[in-house]
C-alpha cells in the first residue's frame, strides 16, 4: 500500500489523482492517509532527510511506502558537484519519501512534473535507479525534458518495480 500523507492543504480531487496514478505505475493500492503537521522545531526550507525521520504517527504496515507532499521548499542537497534544488527525496530501498509541490501555482496545473516525481520517489523507495529513458519516470529529474514527460514508466522501470514488488510480497 502506498500512502499519501500531506503536510499542507492540498485540493482533494487532486490528491485522489495522484492516488490513481500511483496505484497505476505501481499495481497496488494508494490513498490518502491524512494530512499531519510539520515538527515545529523545523523551519523552512525543509530538511528532507530529517523530516523523513522525525514525522511520527504515521499509521502504516511494515511493506506500505509513505509519500509525503509539502508545498513548502525543500533545503538544497549538498552532492559532489555542488549543491542542487531537492523537488523530493526517498529513502532508498526502504519506506518514506517526500515531494515538494514548491514553484508549482497548484497541484492541478502542475499535475505531471508532480506526478512523475512522486513516481520516481517510490521508485526509489522499491530500490529502482535513474533510468537513461526520457519518457520513464526515472529518468534523472534535473534533465530539462523531466517535467514535461508523462507519469509512466518505461518497460523496463515498469518490469523491476513488478519484480521488486513479487519479492516484498513473498
Amino acid at each position: 500500500m502506498i500512502r499519501v500523507v500531506t503536510l499542507d492543504s492540498f485540493d482533494e480531487k487532486q490528491i485522489a489523482k495522484l492516488c490513481q496514478t500511483l496505484y497505476t505505475a505501481f499495481g497496488v493500492g494508494s490513498e490518502h492517509s491524512g494530512q499531519k503537521e510539520v515538527p515545529a522545531d523545523m523551519s523552512d526550507p525543509l530538511d528532507a532527510e530529517k523530516l523523513l525521520t522525525e514525522m511520527k504517527g504515521i499509521r502504516a504496515y511494515e511493506d506500505d511506502k509513505v509519500l509525503f507532499i509539502t508545498s513548502r521548499k525543500l533545503k538544497e542537497r549538498e552532492l559532489a558537484g555542488g549543491k542542487t534544488p531537492t523537488p523530493g527525496f526517498a529513502q532508498y530501498n526502504k519506506s518514506r519519501a517526500i515531494i515538494s509541490t514548491h514553484g508549482f501555482k497548484d497541484l492541478e496545473t502542475s499535475f505531471k512534473p508532480v506526478a512523475r516525481n512522486a513516481l520516481q520517489q517510490i521508485g526509489h523507495l522499491w530500490g529502482l535507479h535513474h533510468c537513461l529513458d526520457p519518457r520513464c519516470s526515472m529518468y534523472p529529474p534535473w534533465t530539462p525534458s523531466f517535467s514535461s514527460g508523462e507519469p509512466t514508466f518505461c518497460t523496463f522501470c515498469r518490469d523491476k518495480s513488478e519484480q521488486k514488488l513479487r519479492l516484498a510480497k513473498s
